[in-house]
């Protein structure tokens, strides 16, 4: 058995080097060590009753704010390639989930639960089935093939109606997700109080997903009139109970553009800095997590090979052959585990 695990890590190996990260082999192979139908994880401790679930192979980023905050702009930028539409006129009307693939593609949305599956519950928030969609594309700039984004509706006050409880949908939306970017633009919308509810909501359970942004900082003028928008934003959050804590920070965004020089700081590295300190703690999280389920199998394994027969009349008892080969893909899954770590 151990022969046939080898020699298909090995095989999975070779289909995708070539430009692949160690962070992006790592979550790969992982997860087929959960997934593969004949001897993964997932199919071995099902054999003793222990119930598990696959990683992820990506993490999940959601981008938050107000409306024509630039949150469709910042993701082409990220991507370099224009997949969100864009413009004060244009307003992302439902959910997307843009993630990179192996080719184009445009999925509606019961196609992306299908992509999704862990998703699926949206199903229950009446009308936002008809406003989710996939954009696939093929980019692998920066670190975009270890990301899905989910660009939300731009949220404002008044009479504005949404065809589904936006609300509950973003609150339901950060409990799945890694990172939730929230972008507030210097144009008068900053301080939506919608926007500040949801946040303050989603910071009493993922504070730590939460990071701030000033975005479109260089259209708020000069740096006097930069500082004051931003006092203004900061004043609005700390008023929040559970927002109104040390070190808060909101680093001053926009899109570079050679044709339109800025004086303005322009700090959005540090956006791609916050994605790739999740993605290493993904990383990170799933090898304890792989190690955890192996010890999970291996004691109920033992419980199973040490119970008295009389008391397992009602489940079939493991043969030697059955009891070599839960062994032997254990030994092999801590080898891995082990060597994984050496490579992060």
């Amino acid at each position: 058995m151990s022969g046939k695990i080898k020699s298909r890590s090995a095989a999975n190996a070779d289909s995708i080097s070539g430009g692949v990260s160690c962070d992006e082999r790592i979550l790969r192979d992982c997860h087929q060590l959960y997934t593969d139908p004949d001897s993964g994880l997932i199919t071995v401790a099902e054999s003793v009753d222990v119930k598990l679930l696959p990683p992820r192979k990506k993490i999940t980023v959601m981008l938050m704010g107000n409306h024509s905050a630039g949150k469709s702009s910042f993701i082409n930028w990220y991507v370099e390639e224009h997949i969100q539409r864009t413009g004060v006129a244009i307003e992302t009307q439902g959910f997307s989930f843009i993630t990179s693939g192996r080719k184009r593609e445009s999925l509606t949305g019961n196609a992306t639960l299908h992509l999704y599956p862990h998703f699926k519950p949206l199903q229950v928030f009446k009308g936002v089935s008809e406003y989710l969609s996939t954009e696939i594309c093929t980019s692998r700039q920066k670190r975009f093939s270890l990301v899905t984004f989910v660009d939300s509706p731009g949220l404002v006050d008044g009479d504005m109606k949404y065809p589904f409880d936006v609300d509950e949908v973003i609150l339901w939306l950060g409990d799945l997700c890694d990172l939730i970017l929230v972008f507030f633009d210097p144009m008068g919308q900053a301080l939506c109080k919608r926007t500040l509810n949801i946040v303050e909501s989603l910071n009493e359970k993922h504070g730590d997903r939460l990071r701030f942004y000033l975005s479109k900082a260089d259209e708020a003028g000069g740096e006097s009139d930069r500082q004051r928008v931003m006092m203004q934003i900061v004043q609005e959050l700390c008023k929040r109970p559970g927002l109104n804590k040390c070190g808060f920070d909101m680093p001053t965004i926009y899109i570079p553009n050679p044709n339109k020089p800025s004086r303005c700081v322009n700090q959005i590295e540090e956006v791609c800095r916050s994605i790739e300190k999740t993605i290493n703690q993904t990383v990170q999280n799933t090898l304890n997590s792989l190690e955890k389920d192996c010890e999970l199998i291996s004691e109920a394994i033992t419980d199973k090979l040490s119970s008295p027969s009389i008391l397992c009349r009602t489940q079939p008892t493991l043969s030697g052959k059955q009891k070599r080969q839960l062994q032997e893909k254990l030994e092999y899954v801590q080898e891995v585990v082990k060597t994984k770590k050496v490579c992060v």
